[in-house]
């Protein structure tokens, strides 16, 4: 079973984002911190979720992220959920950072969008780093 852990904002709601990550197959946790989030990833986290109040991340969100190395940040898709964004944008999840943006309205479907996103950056990264492929699930 691969792994999620969320840390909420204020564009997400924990037990709503866990609850649709258990229901896709998930072992969803809630995170306090970004110090949090990374220790998870660190031990096997497949999915990252944050939510965001606005366009962007916070600060210690962003640095959390950038402060990841290369081969964590391979192995983990990260998601961020908030209002203002379009479910899928590609530009926008390029432009802050991260693997997708999921719309407040869509955040009932976020199991379904992150096991989806799991999938895909497996097929992507396993020519590259086949060990960070392998975390990603089977």
């Amino acid at each position: 079973m691969k792994r999620a852990v969320v840390l909420a904002g204020p564009g997400l709601q924990a037990e709503a984002a866990l609850g649709a990550l258990a229901a896709a197959g998930f072992d969803a946790v809630a995170a306090g911190s970004a110090a949090d989030v990374r220790a998870h990833v660190e031990i096997g986290a497949a999915v990252v979720v944050l939510g965001s109040g606005g366009p962007g991340l916070d600060a210690a969100q962003a640095a959390a992220l950038a402060s990841m190395p290369a081969v964590l940040r391979r192995s983990c898709v990260v998601v961020l959920v908030g209002q203002g964004f379009t479910t899928g944008d590609g530009f926008r999840a390029f432009a802050l950072g991260v693997d997708l943006v999921v719309g407040t309205p869509d955040a009932a479907r976020l199991g379904e969008l992150a096991g989806a996103a799991v999938a895909a950056k497996r097929v992507l990264v396993a020519p590259l780093d086949p060990s960070a492929a392998g975390r990603l699930g089977g």
